[in-house]
């Protein structure tokens, strides 16, 4: 009995490890199947991706196309359709982007532009050259209008032209007879101007006599006329009073100040030719430019100021120089002894100048004087002769007296002395000369002064 048991279990033992080794093969098989499936299944998938991917099969787009197959391929549906929108472009089923772009440079599409916009293009194009040829046909029926009534008209003219010639050609006869008549009245009518031209001519002769005798007559009684008028003359410019110094006249009035900028304004502007950069001097009132005027050096005002902003009617000015004493209010009056609102001052400028101050005169300095009269609207008179509509003498600083002259002096030595003496005599001649005409005198202290200006 217990040989029977055993026997069994070897039997089912047996029979386990046969049906596990057939099962143990089976998987085998059946994995290695498996694993071959699914490598063919991933490069199905793979070659399915180089065609359409994941993504792109799920979008409503790929379902619509699909839709569209009839139950074709959506790859042969798409190679078709572009084949169809090549051929309907261009003609050639075959033909790519860049062929068909090629096909339709005609239409001169932009970069961005679509078959579309071109379509529009043209069809706007049409449309402009439609009107145009309507625009056209309607100018063609005017002038046809136009022309058949020019031919109507012609046509009447014409009428009108035969009509008036059938008239003339009737009168002609009538004209002849009265051109005879009237050639008769002519040579008589010439014959009486003939007659009367002698006449005139003879009384003209008479008469022209007449008249250059009593021109001669006159031209005598002038010349005795001019030596009187002479004579009046010089009693008048004996007894005449010459003009007021013109230094002392008054230029601007200031019309306000505002002590928070320092800033001044003056009542003239560009209407009186006021030029940025002129100084003016300000006095309380015009007789303190007429004091300053008369004394020897000019005495200076309350205030220099210097226009900064030119307007129409007024300037913003700056203080150049003033004091806290003695305020620009309103009210003060500034001057400038070259400017002048209404008339150009003449100027002699004659010798060197220390305009700034260092004790040496020199031409560059006399040159700044020059530069300045001319800036502020004054005129410049060339030489050294005064005249007569001169309005100021403005001299340098007087030249000394040259020391005498050493008994043995060299030719140089003569030559420089002989050069002072002569500028210093042309000085003083100058300025007696102008002192007779009381022509005004301006030395440089005097001109610092009445201009407003300061120490450059």
């Amino acid at each position: 009995m217990a040989s029977r048991s055993s026997t069994g279990v070897i039997v089912a033992l047996v029979v386990f490890v046969v049906l596990s080794v057939a099962l143990l093969a089976v998987s085998i098989i059946l994995f290695a199947d498996k694993s071959a499936a699914e490598q063919s299944a991933n490069e199905a998938k793979a070659a399915l991706e180089t065609y359409i991917s994941s993504t792109e099969r799920d979008t409503t787009e790929t379902k619509d196309l699909l839709g569209k197959t009839s139950g074709g391929s959506l790859f042969g549906y798409m190679v078709k359709r572009d084949e169809d929108v090549a051929a309907f472009v261009s003609g050639n089923r075959a033909a790519d982007l860049a062929t068909m772009k090629d096909s339709l440079k005609d239409l001169k599409l932009g970069e961005n532009d679509t078959i579309k916009d071109g379509v529009r293009k043209l069809a706007q194009d049409r449309d402009a050259r439609k009107a145009e040829a309507e625009a056209l046909k309607a100018k063609s029926a005017d002038l046809a209008k136009e022309l058949e009534s020019l031919k109507n008209q012609l046509a009447a003219s014409n009428k009108q032209r035969e009509e008036a010639m059938a008239k003339l050609t009737a009168s002609i006869g009538t004209y002849q007879s009265a051109a005879e008549s009237y050639r008769t009245d002519f040579e008589q009518a010439k014959a009486d101007l003939d007659r009367a031209r002698a006449d005139l001519q003879s009384r003209f002769a008479s008469e022209s006599e007449a008249l250059q005798a009593e021109i001669d007559t006159l031209r005598s009684e002038r010349g005795v006329l001019d030596g009187r008028i002479a004579a009046l003359q010089k009693k008048v410019e004996a007894t005449s009073t010459k003009a007021g110094n013109p230094a002392a006249l008054v230029d601007a009035n200031v019309i306000d100040f505002d002590p928070k900028t320092g800033n001044l304004f003056i009542d003239i502007g560009m209407n009186k030719r006021v030029v940025p950069g002129m100084t003016f001097e300000v006095f309380d009132d015009a007789a303190g430019i007429a004091a300053s005027a008369a004394s020897d050096n000019g005495t200076r005002g309350k205030a220099s100021i210097q226009v900064t902003k030119v307007g129409d009617k007024s300037s913003t000015c700056r203080v150049l120089r003033g004091s806290s004493s003695r305020p620009v209010v309103k009210g003060d009056v500034a001057a400038n002894a070259v400017f002048n609102p209404e008339y150009k001052f003449k100027f002699l400028v004659h010798g060197k100048f220390d305009a700034n101050g260092d004790g040496k005169a020199t031409t560059a300095e006399s040159d700044f004087v020059k530069s300045r009269i001319i800036e502020w609207g004054g005129e410049l008179v060339e030489g050294d002769t005064l005249s007569g509509d001169l309005d100021f003498l403005v001299l340098g600083m007087q030249p000394p007296f040259p020391p005498e002259l050493p008994t043995d002096a060299t030719e140089a030595q003569t030559v420089a002395y002989t050069a002072q003496r002569g500028a210093r005599e042309a000085y003083d001649k100058l300025f007696q000369t102008a002192a007779d005409a009381e022509i005004p005198v301006l030395n440089w202290g005097r001109f610092e002064t009445l201009t407003g200006s300061v120490n450059r």
